[in-house]
């Protein structure tokens, strides 16, 4: 058996699938991150069966082809980013850390968050806002922006958390809501929709569906572990699509959520969806 784990991260769901192939299996690693493959590195050092590559999932066809492999059994892609970015304040995905307004998963990645916070319109700004972090304040967010760069630099993580704080309308109430979770940061949509943009998290996602699909073998499974509603939905209608044309089984008619137990363990897990589709052709 060949699989693929498309976001290595801190190694997890490698260590699961390493524990049910069998012991001629081969592990295709796959990580766009050189710090987590590193310490995966370490992590599996007496580890024969894994090929660990440092590149985004969406080049996993190009990956395979310098493998020699054309067919593989199964595919995991967890679409979210690792605890170990989110708490490495250097990174600047977290406004809860202070740090350089980065995000990129891949620091061979062109663009940081500051540039696109310094470079883009006002109207780019609240495209970006609207359609990535579904932000019912992505204008008011946006002219802040653009009124504050006119002024002084936004360079880091609690400059950009502050100013989005300042500037929303109502004060987030630090009640717990009846779900037990806090109400979320002011700030938290603008971050996601920054991180998105910045690391193109939404086409990479959609030409990883596509470029894998055709090199699953039959009855092979694909699993995609997504975190929003803008994710969710790309891998929700392309399974859909699938079906439709004969291709494959939807496992997951409903997307499988993790349990209370789950959610008290690792918090960051509350909004997981996990959904698998098998190929049949």
């Amino acid at each position: 058996m060949t699989a693929v784990d498309g976001t290595l991260g801190d190694g997890g769901h490698s260590t699961a699938i390493l524990e049910r192939i069998s012991p001629d299996g081969r592990l295709i690693a796959v990580d766009q991150d050189p710090e987590a493959v590193n310490r995966c590195r370490s992590k599996f050092s007496t580890e024969n069966r894994i090929d660990f590559v440092v590149e985004n999932f969406r080049n996993i066809p190009e990956i395979l082809a310098r493998l020699n492999l054309k067919h593989v059994d199964a595919v995991i892609l967890d679409v979210g980013f690792s605890s170990d970015q989110l708490e490495d304040s250097s990174r600047g995905f977290s406004f809860d850390r202070d740090g350089p307004l980065d995000m990129r998963m891949s620091p061979q990645s062109p663009l940081t968050a500051c540039d696109l916070i310094h470079d883009l319109s006002q109207g780019e700004l609240e495209r970006i806002f609207r359609e990535y972090g579904e932000e019912r304040w992505s204008r008011r967010y946006a002219q802040a922006i653009c009124r504050e760069r006119e002024i002084s630099r936004i360079e880091t993580t609690a400059q950009l958390a502050g100013l989005i704080q300042k500037c929303t309308p109502f004060r987030p109430s630090p009640k717990k809501k009846k779900s037990g979770f806090k109400r979320i940061h002011p700030a938290t949509r603008v971050f996601q929709a920054l991180r998105i943009a910045v690391n193109d998290e939404l086409g990479a996602l959609r030409d990883a569906l596509k470029g894998v699909w055709p090199l699953l073998s039959r009855g092979g499974k694909i699993a995609v572990i997504s975190f929003h509603s803008l994710e969710d939905r790309i891998v929700k209608w392309q399974f859909r699509e699938w079906k439709a044309g004969g291709e494959g089984t939807i496992l997951t008619p409903k997307p499988v959520t993790p349990t209370e137990e789950e959610v008290k363990q690792n918090l960051r897990s509350r909004s997981a969806k996990l959904r698998v589709m098998e190929k049949s052709l």
